[in-house]
């Protein structure tokens, strides 16, 4: 039963980022458009999450499984990268004025809200095109133990 949880420990933890990325948005978007006002401490902890989480969901991606079986592999990395980058750096704003003990200007708070709307549509990409690999091309998924779409041997293999 490990081996099982640990062979899909990708798709296990992917979801992670995914939600507390959108939670974090929606409570920021919250707070700034309805309650009319914004700490850096409030939701501080959501974004730190969620980047570690999307951190540990990168790191665990099964790129062998996706050799020579899909088109979009590269896009799906790169975006979750990128996004994992931003999140890195929406989290690290806020801790700057955590630390510096200022409340964010108006300027600031438009760099930060973009940033952070860049991060929740990073992440609902990067959750697409891993679905399409999965469910449209098969990458990595078995029946009865069997690759649907086998990963490709490379020529040095």
């Amino acid at each position: 039963m490990f081996e099982e949880v640990l062979s899909h420990i990708h798709p296990i933890i992917v979801h992670f980022p995914i939600v507390i990325i959108i939670l974090a948005v929606f409570y920021d978007l919250y707070l700034i458009f309805i309650k009319r006002t914004f700490s850096a401490k409030k939701g501080y902890v959501l974004w730190v999450i969620a980047f570690v989480a999307a951190w540990i969901a990168v790191g665990t991606g099964p790129e062998e499984d996706a050799r020579g079986n899909t088109n979009v592999f590269h896009l799906h990395e790169n975006l979750a990268h990128l996004t994992t980058i931003v999140a890195f750096l929406v989290a690290a704003l806020r801790s700057f004025f955590i630390w510096k003990k200022k409340e964010m200007t108006k300027r600031w708070l438009a760099v930060y809200l973009v940033l952070s709307i860049a991060a929740a549509g990073g992440i609902l990409g990067v959750g697409y095109y891993g679905g399409k690999m999965v469910y449209d091309q098969g990458v990595g998924v078995k029946i009865h133990g069997k690759y649907v779409n086998p990963p490709k041997k490379l020529p040095h293999d």
